[in-house]
C-alpha cells in the first residue's frame, strides 16, 4: 500500500472515501470484493486475491456509506508500475449490492483518479500534468465506465470466466 497523497481521506454527502494505509483496511476491501466477485459472481478466490494486494506500488481505496453507520459499500485498487510514468491501472471496483446506483462507484472511481493525477502524472502536451488510466471492465459495467469518460476498446475476452473489455481515460489537471 502506498505512502501519503491525495483521496486520504474524502467526504461528499452520503459518502466518505479513504485512503487504505493499514491491515484492517485492507481486510474491509478483501470482504467487499469476496462478497462481489467470489460470492455473487462466482470468481475462483485465489484468482480475486493476489499479491499485488500488498505491493508497494499498489494503493487501495474504500468508500463509506455515512447514512448506513460507516458502512464500507465501495473499494477498488490503483496499480502502478515505475518503470511506465504517467499509466496506471485500475482494479478491483466492487460496490455492494445495497449500494448499487447510488455514486458508490463513481465515488471509487474519482477517488482512484485523483490519486493516480497527484501521484502518477507526467507533463503533457502544453505543460499539463496528465496520466492515462487504464482498466479491464466487465462487458455488464461498460456503461458505467464510459459514463465516467472512459474510452471502451477492443474484443470482449474472457478474464476469470467474466467478459471484458479494455477501457482507457487520459486525466488531465484542472
Amino acid at each position: 500500500m502506498s505512502g501519503d497523497g491525495a483521496a486520504a481521506a474524502q467526504s461528499s454527502g452520503r459518502f466518505a472515501v479513504e485512503r487504505v494505509r493499514d491491515d484492517a483496511g485492507l481486510a474491509a476491501a478483501h470482504a467487499l470484493r469476496l462478497e462481489v466477485f467470489v460470492a455473487e459472481q462466482g470468481v475462483p478466490v485465489e484468482e480475486e486475491v493476489d499479491d499485488l494486494d500488498t505491493a508497494t506500488t499498489t494503493t487501495h481505496v474504500l468508500v463509506r456509506d455515512t447514512t448506513a453507520g460507516g458502512a464500507v459499500v465501495g473499494t477498488g485498487r490503483l496499480l502502478t508500475d515505475p518503470g511506465h510514468p504517467g499509466v496506471v491501472h485500475v482494479g478491483r471496483v466492487a460496490v455492494a449490492a445495497v449500494a448499487r446506483g447510488t455514486g458508490a462507484g463513481a465515488a471509487v472511481m474519482t477517488a482512484l483518479e485523483d490519486v493516480a493525477l497527484a501521484e502518477h502524472a507526467v507533463r503533457g502536451g502544453g505543460g499539463r500534468r496528465t496520466v492515462r488510466v487504464e482498466l479491464s471492465a466487465q462487458v455488464r459495467a461498460a456503461g458505467f465506465y464510459a459514463r465516467l469518460g472512459y474510452e471502451i476498446q477492443g474484443a470482449v475476452y474472457l478474464d476469470a470466466g467474466i467478459d471484458h473489455r479494455d477501457a482507457v481515460k487520459v486525466v488531465v489537471a484542472r
